[in-house]
């Protein structure tokens, strides 16, 4: 008679998931952490309904050889949508059951559509897993290949990812996607103040804020805006910020700020030729324009520039110098400025690169100085080469002693990337040889 009896209550509990569907009116709404509104549907409990979850749960679970085990009682104010996205983050368990649409329109999804969650391949403790061809929701354990998630009206199970009641065959995991630090860009200039923030307003989530440098926290640990001022000093100062939710789920980022004066690495040099065709590197002999770059939304006056003694320069003009390379082409600028904050400072330092010339390719750096990453780029000198994607080219890279420092084989495609955190401060040489050419330049690390 069991199964029988197990189909009949089967019969009964979809039923009255008919009537909550057809009967229910939103009964109120949750915010997702960058505060998008996903609607409710009240709960129906009574004693004779949750026992009747409670049995055809367990009967499940031994009929299909499950290794489930309760975590929680059944109820109908919440399922597994809002367990995984609302009640594990702190909500509340009352009046809460979600539904993945709501009056024809995308409701669950509002999570993760330019809003606090992403998609991943890397699977971690606290992240959320919609079973996309069985309309589920679950959240990862710490150990692997198991989850938590609500059965519907039935209990709150940790359970294999399969050994449930939804079809497992189309995982989405999601996570915290990487976090910005907003309104961090240009100058803070002495004793001014600035609010910043990361775009999430959940206000039940821990935001950790921290200063170093030439900054100094004026308020808002522990809130989405967080208010800092900037010193008296000359140089910069770092924010950073873990955000954490209630299941602990974490991202974590940092923002570089100028105080009194651009950060560094808002300032970069354009080199052009006299004729005003735009160059990644320098050739002996040879009149260049080199413009300083500024993206870092303070203005800047009063222009003075120091380049190499073996260089002539023709003149300058504001943001721009023109300069004769003689018979030592690259070498070290240096430019002084007022910046907006009204102080008279050095505001770039950088190498401007040498390289092959009288070849149909060179080769650029960026950036130049590296202080943890530098991108290798091969470029044709002229219209008539034309880099091809498929030729395989090597680099090695030395040090000061002349002692080879990295060296790749059979390389493909015109960039590659070179990691040069932990590397001595100093110049090195980078040389390439690509379709016959030997090409050269000078990495400053710092």
């Amino acid at each position: 008679m069991r199964p029988n009896n197990y189909t009949f209550r089967n019969l009964i509990f979809t039923l009255f998931l008919v009537m909550i569907a057809a009967m229910a009116n939103s009964q109120g709404t949750v915010q997702t952490p960058m505060g998008k509104t996903v609607y409710l549907e009240p709960g129906y409990d009574t004693p004779q309904y949750i026992a009747i979850w409670e049995s055809n749960a367990a009967q499940w679970i031994i009929d299909n050889q499950s290794d489930a085990q309760k975590k929680g009682s059944a109820t109908s104010h919440y399922n597994c949508h809002s367990y995984a996205w609302n009640v594990s983050e702190g909500g509340s368990s009352t009046n809460s059951w979600m539904n993945q649409t709501y009056s024809g329109n995308p409701n669950l999804s509002k999570y993760w559509t330019n809003d606090a969650y992403i998609s991943t391949l890397y699977v971690a403790d606290h992240e959320k897993i919609f079973y996309s061809t069985g309309d589920h929701s679950a959240i990862t354990t710490a150990t692997s290949g198991k989850v938590k998630s609500k059965w519907g009206a039935w209990p709150l199970y940790e359970h294999s990812t399969a050994k449930c009641p939804y079809t497992s065959s189309a995982l989405i995991y999601n996570t915290l996607k990487s976090i910005t630090i907003s309104n961090a860009s240009g100058v803070i200039c002495s004793g001014t103040q600035r609010t910043l923030n990361n775009g999430f307003t959940a206000s039940n989530w821990n935001y950790d804020w921290n200063v170093t440098g030439y900054l100094n926290q004026v308020s808002g640990d522990g809130t989405p805006n967080y208010t800092v001022s900037g010193t008296s000093a000359i140089g910069y100062g770092t924010t950073s910020l873990t955000i954490t939710s209630p299941s602990g789920m974490t991202a974590s980022t940092q923002k570089h700020i100028g105080v009194n004066t651009p950060y560094p690495e808002d300032l970069s040099y354009s080199i052009y030729t006299s004729g005003g065709t735009p160059v990644s590197y320098m050739c002996a002999n040879t009149h260049y324009h080199v413009y300083l770059t500024n993206n870092s939304g303070c203005s800047l006056s009063n222009y003075t520039w120091s380049v190499p003694s073996a260089w002539s320069t023709n003149y300058t003009w504001g943001d721009m110098i023109s300069v004769y390379t003689n018979s030592t082409p690259g070498g070290m600028v240096e430019v002084y400025a007022t910046t907006c904050c009204g102080v008279y400072t050095k505001v770039k330092i950088g190498y401007l690169g040498s390289g092959y010339c009288g070849g149909y390719y060179a080769m650029s750096l960026t950036p130049n100085p590296s202080s943890g990453e530098t991108t290798l780029t091969i470029e044709p000198t002229s219209e008539d080469a034309i880099f091809d994607e498929n030729a395989e080219w090597e680099v090695e890279i030395f040090d000061q002693m002349q002692v080879l420092k990295e060296k790749r084989l059979k390389l493909i495609g015109k960039d590659q990337r070179i990691q040069t955190s932990g590397w001595k401060s100093g110049i090195y040489i980078v040389r390439v040889k690509y379709k016959g050419e030997n090409l050269q330049a000078k990495l400053v690390v710092k």
